[in-house]
């Protein structure tokens, strides 16, 4: 099977791109800069100028769209907000219109997309049919599934993913580094949700994507058991050792030192895969001491 994706250089799009080659499987990377000599050939795709290269496309079976600028890096300024929110929608909008415009379209198309779509939800128990919020992520995230939902000439399968789990990279080597160092502690409230999956688990569930023909659709790409903020800290804080015994850093502080983008650790979303489990995908990380393992 031949699959291109975008995004291929960041975590995810590393990890499935490894995966893949090793199922022997050949992987092509849609890239700002072109280099046909590389280990996995880079085709270059200019968003801006709304071209790809055409041979990116050649005896394509599958597409993995992953790019977009990270929601997790400073703080959102409103030229920040405009870079996160067009990075997903034009690049989306640009390849949905070349895929819908090839002869031989790829068989499946595989998107990432985010739980941040439901907003901020406290205690509500949210699965895919659950309304959406109306926050800057959540509006990100219906603008980037409209694009998305372009594709109209292969099966088109969209994954809201939850924090991502990984000594790699993301969020969690940034919540061990304080735990570390003995300053960790819950943030806020501490009780506002957390639906995780691990970086394990997330890549498998793209592949099963691609390979199973009954995927179709949205699904929640999030572990059977979400955390609360306070569980998760004191759960990495038994991993290594270190007790968690300061007080709760205060939400205030937070918005102060990070100002809207405080809503990523503050806001609380519930969510479950269970439409998921239902088509019988396992997971191997089912409890956060799994993947904290």
């Amino acid at each position: 099977m031949k699959v291109l994706i975008t995004g291929g250089s960041g975590l995810v799009g590393q990890e499935i791109s490894n995966k893949l080659i090793d199922k022997g499987h050949e992987v092509r990377w849609l890239s700002r800069k072109e280099d046909l000599n590389a280990e996995i050939k880079r085709y270059k795709w200019d968003i801006k100028q709304k071209h790809i290269d055409p041979r990116a496309f050649d005896g394509i079976d599958a597409v993995i769209h992953l790019a977009g600028k990270s929601v997790g890096e400073g703080r959102w300024t409103e030229s920040a907000k405009k870079a996160i929110l067009d990075s997903r929608v034009e690049s989306s909008t640009l390849l949905m219109q070349e895929i819908n415009a090839l002869e031989k379209p790829p068989k499946v198309v595989v998107c990432a997309s985010a739980i941040g779509i439901y907003g901020d939800r406290g205690e509500e128990e949210l699965d895919e049919s659950s309304s959406f919020g109306n926050d800057f992520l959540a509006d990100v995230v219906k603008e980037w599934e409209k694009a998305e939902d372009m594709c109209t000439t292969s099966r088109l399968v969209k994954l809201r993913i939850g924090v991502v789990l990984t000594e790699k990279g993301g969020a969690l080597p940034k919540m061990m580094l304080p735990i570390k160092l003995g300053i960790g502690s819950p943030i806020g409230t501490g009780k506002q949700w957390i639906s995780w999956i691990s970086l394990e688990d997330l890549s498998n569930l793209f592949i099963t994507a691609i390979e199973n023909n009954k995927i179709k659709g949205v699904y929640n790409a999030v572990s059977p058991n979400p955390v609360t903020n306070e569980q998760l800290t004191k759960a990495i804080g038994t991993k290594l050792c270190r007790p968690i015994f300061l007080p709760n850093l205060p939400s205030l502080v937070l918005k102060l030192v990070l100002g809207e983008s405080s809503f990523l650790v503050l806001s609380s979303a519930k969510v479950n895969p269970n439409k998921l489990q239902k088509i019988g995908y396992n997971f191997r990380d089912v409890i956060i001491n799994d993947a904290l393992n």
